[in-house]
């Protein structure tokens, strides 16, 4: 069953097994995978203030179709922005596209938010927002610290004369100069 694609890359290896940069692509896309359900969170706030602006000028179905418009607009444009930005075909852009994804649907709730007869909890969002970047921010922290410790290790190897290292300084054909 879990033999082949991403799936075997995770599952079928030890975190020692792991890499700096296989780290770095399974903690962001799960970063992605976080910041898509905060999205979807605030699309679920944005169409319900709406709805309940819409259910005191209108009847029942006509709130129905603006609904399922609303929801069609906000699902094009959240493919559009995946594409445009190149996540679409390379999952290190999801990252960046989710959190503008959901900034921008943070400011749409509080925009359409002010103009709305019956006040929500306003809160939510924001709180939606802060926790999303919080958590990106410690784990992003935390990357930073695995890329110095492996930055680290390259540089002690070479100052060793490490021949397995191949970069710094020992004749390889790649790496970093310190």
């Amino acid at each position: 069953m879990w033999r082949e694609g991403w799936a075997a890359a995770i599952v079928g290896s030890t975190i020692a097994d792991w890499d700096v940069e296989r780290r770095f692509r399974v903690t962001e896309v799960a970063l992605a995978i976080m910041w898509c359900c905060a999205s979807a969170y605030l699309s679920y706030f944005f169409a319900d203030c709406m709805m309940s602006r819409w259910l005191l000028n209108y009847s029942p179905p006509a709130v129905v179709i603006r609904l399922l418009t609303i929801n069609g607009l906000i699902s094009y444009m959240t493919s559009w922005v995946l594409y445009l930005s190149g996540a679409s075909s390379d999952p290190r852009l999801l990252l960046p596209a989710w959190i503008s994804i959901t900034t921008t649907l943070t400011f749409l709730y509080h925009a359409t938010q002010n103009h709305a007869t019956i006040k929500r909890e306003t809160t939510a969002s924001i709180s939606v927002l802060s926790v999303a970047s919080f958590i990106t921010f410690v784990i992003a922290k935390k990357l930073w610290e695995w890329f110095c410790q492996a930055l680290q290790m390259y540089a002690v190897r070479d100052i060793h004369g490490d021949p397995g290292v191949g970069g710094i300084g020992n004749g390889g054909s790649g790496g970093v100069e310190l």
